[in-house]
């Protein structure tokens, strides 16, 4: 059982990075878009440098959030199968012990 809980959980955490990894290849490809189509709105050229510089910057940031996001969540999915796995061995334990004579 115990294997099986360890199997689930590297299964969730590869489920969970192949999104992750999705949202933030999808972010830096908007972020860039934004960032060289931004000559196309009609202001002062000091705009659109600044709006520019603010896609890149907005995609960077976009970018480290997506990081940190599947960081903590993998931690939580690595942690719930810590749990469930001692609570299975807790749980084998026990019969063990009601079958002691």
């Amino acid at each position: 059982m115990k294997k099986l809980i360890w199997l689930a959980t590297f299964a969730g955490v590869a489920v969970w990075s192949l999104l992750a990894w999705a949202a933030h290849g999808l972010i830096g490809v908007a972020g860039n878009l934004a960032s060289s189509n931004s000559d196309i709105l009609p202001v002062p050229p000091e705009w659109i440098e600044f709006m520019s510089w603010l896609a890149i910057l907005g995609a960077n940031v976009g970018e480290w959030l997506v990081v940190v996001i599947w960081g903590v969540v993998s931690l939580g999915i690595v942690g719930l199968g810590y749990v469930g796995g001692r609570l299975a061995d807790r749980r084998k334990h026990e019969r063990f012990m009601e079958a002691r004579p």
